[in-house]
């Protein structure tokens, strides 16, 4: 009588295309399907909001990059003026103490909006880096680092994104100064020494009297910094988008602790055909068996 023991260690071995069924359905067996995912989790996810702050933050850049430079050769040509006339004022000893007091009041007021429009500058690149270091993380895998990481960073961020707002608050004072002293500034100039007048008007081109077809002195300073209004509705934006951040980083918080999306496992399509070929194989070796 023949042996069929051949025949059943080979049914037993594995073959490649089992062990490839196998792994696949492995992988798939460790990818479950998230269900019942609201219409809140979709928009109000920490994903949406680093590029929403993204496009606020390249909005900001690019305002910032408009008026920069020229604040920047307004504000060289008015330090020019203040050392000139604080030298005239301590070596002649004249009788201007009102008019350079009236000098130094606005020159402050360009050092403050100055030093608010880097601090800005600088709070937006911190603002940046973190939206950097979140997506890279939510990228990779959620081991317990990456989570601590990610708490520690989002509280950074957000600090970091609604102190650009308080900044720009502050900058509206200055930016007040600037607009009502800077005339009677330039005229207090005038009035010690008519040299510090011409040196201004010719490095920017301009007048302090309406005179021919040359601009105001006083109005292209202004117009060198932000005006009020821009600055409030870049304060309405950047508190809207914070606020944004800061919901969506609450609403995925309490979604994971207090609603947690359903889970379930798909059977894999290897499996059914790996089950089909299992089947043909069985019915394929009982009718090798009856024949024999």
């Amino acid at each position: 009588m023949p042996a069929f023991t051949p025949l059943a260690a080979t049914n037993e071995k594995s073959s490649p295309l089992d062990v490839l069924w196998a792994s696949e359905e492995d992988l798939e067996d460790h990818r479950p399907v998230i269900k019942n995912r609201g219409f809140v989790s979709k928009v109000f996810n920490s994903r949406n909001a680093q590029h929403v702050k993204l496009v606020v933050l390249a909005i900001l850049a690019l305002v910032h990059f408009y008026y920069l430079n020229d604040f920047l050769v307004k504000f060289a040509a008015f330090d020019e003026m203040e050392q000139t006339s604080k030298y005239m004022y301590t070596s002649m000893r004249s009788d201007h103490r009102l008019d350079y007091a009236s000098i130094q009041y606005t020159f402050k007021g360009f050092i403050d909006y100055k030093k608010n429009l880097w601090m800005t500058v600088g709070a937006m690149c911190a603002s940046l880096a973190t939206t950097a270091s979140l997506l890279t993380i939510y990228s990779g895998p959620r081991d317990a680092f990456n989570r601590a990481a990610m708490l520690v960073i989002r509280v950074f961020d957000l600090c970091a994104f609604i102190f650009i707002s308080f900044l720009l608050f502050a900058r509206i004072s200055t930016a007040i100064v600037i607009n009502h002293t800077t005339q009677q500034s330039l005229r207090a100039a005038s009035r010690i020494s008519p040299r510090l007048i011409n040196n201004l008007g010719n490095t920017l081109s301009c007048t302090v009297e309406p005179r021919d077809e040359l601009p105001i002195c006083s109005q292209e300073i202004i117009d060198s910094i932000f005006p009020v209004k821009l600055i409030e509705y870049l304060i309405i934006l950047c508190l809207l988008t914070g606020a944004y951040i800061g919901l969506a980083y609450l609403i995925e918080w309490c979604i994971r602790h207090f609603f947690p999306p359903t889970h379930e496992k798909l059977t894999p399509i290897s499996a059914i055909s790996r089950n089909l070929v299992a089947s043909s194989r069985c019915s394929s070796d009982n009718s090798v068996l009856i024949a024999a």
